[in-house]
């Protein structure tokens, strides 16, 4: 076990973790509260030299105030609202927060799959824990930041990140579960991943693998399958666990976003900031549970079969 103290640990006090499913709202609600002076995250950079605490001076670099000045660097994050009439060279240059695992696989190592696995029931060792910390605490202090925050989709992994975070503070987002599943099958990622196989792993017993079978030729209906076990796992750890988690709704934030946001800021522990103000002024918010789409067409009887599978986890 490794004794030695950790430089720029009380940087990790209270690190907040924001988590949903995918297609859920988490990346509205994460790229909103990304931009408080306070935070640093897991960057596009990072995610290339992960092995590297220097690179996260860059973010130095990139919140001068010369470039602040200049529309296109007024906010962090990679959404249409902050980016829509710029080119993607530009985003991958500039300093942005990214929900990528390259650099979460290097730093949990490879005795777990961060990425994929449900961790179910599993903790971090005391030499990963000094490890993570470590380095982490030099992401935030690098970055010139008093407070980490973290964004992941999949698998909670609460027992895990409470492991080596006792302290961390946790929202999640929810959406209605057949916008999210019409959702997930318009990313090529979940093309090509998910609706032939199980993506996740760790979590499924035999039965449910067998179930996941005779699904494999239906895309919204394993989608479903999956989205039921997010939601399942999740909630068997927060209880397990006793976490006090702020479980949100996509819904709710859409009613009334600067309502929803100043809750979740107040969970946070975050004072206002001018810069989530300022974003959350400019920001278009629409409920896109209500469009229509011509890429992803449910009949009734398929949104039945959806909510039949996610049952009481919708």
């Amino acid at each position: 076990m490794n004794d030695k103290p950790i430089k720029y640990e009380e940087l990790l006090e209270k690190p907040i973790l924001i988590f949903g499913s995918g297609r859920s709202g988490t990346t509205i609600l994460s790229e909103i509260i990304f931009q408080h002076e306070d935070l640093a995250w897991h960057s596009n950079y990072q995610e290339i030299l992960t092995k590297s605490t220097w690179i996260n001076y860059f973010r130095r670099f990139w919140s001068n105030n010369m470039y602040s000045l200049v529309k296109y660097w007024k906010f962090v994050g990679v959404s249409k609202n902050t980016r829509q009439k710029f080119g993607s060279f530009l985003k991958l240059a500039i300093f942005n927060p990214i929900e990528r695992y390259a650099f979460w696989e290097s730093i949990t190592g490879h005795r777990i799959d961060f990425s994929r696995g449900f961790l179910l029931n599993e903790k971090a060792t005391p030499e990963e824990i000094h490890h993570i910390r470590s380095f982490l605490a030099k992401q935030v202090k690098y970055q010139g930041k008093k407070r980490l925050i973290m964004k992941f989709t999949g698998p909670a992994r609460l027992e895990y990140l409470t492991s080596i975070f006792p302290d961390l503070i946790v929202v999640s987002i929810a959406r209605e579960p057949i916008a999210t599943v019409r959702s997930w099958l318009e990313v090529g990622f979940w093309q090509r991943m998910g609706i032939d196989k199980l993506w996740w792993i760790g979590a499924y017993s035999k039965e449910e693998e067998a179930e996941a079978e005779k699904l494999k030729g239906n895309a919204p209906l394993i989608t479903a399958f999956q989205y039921r076990k997010l939601m399942e796992t999740t909630q068997y750890e927060i209880e397990k666990l006793g976490l006090n988690v702020l479980q949100t709704r996509y819904e709710d934030f859409v009613k009334d976003p600067k309502a929803f946001i100043k809750n979740v800021m107040d969970f946070m522990q975050l004072t206002q900031s001018k810069h989530v103000d300022n974003y959350m002024n400019e920001m278009v918010v629409s409920n896109r549970n209500a469009r229509t789409s011509n890429k992803t067409t449910f009949s009734d009887e398929t949104k039945q079969r959806i909510m039949e599978i996610v049952g009481e986890y919708a």
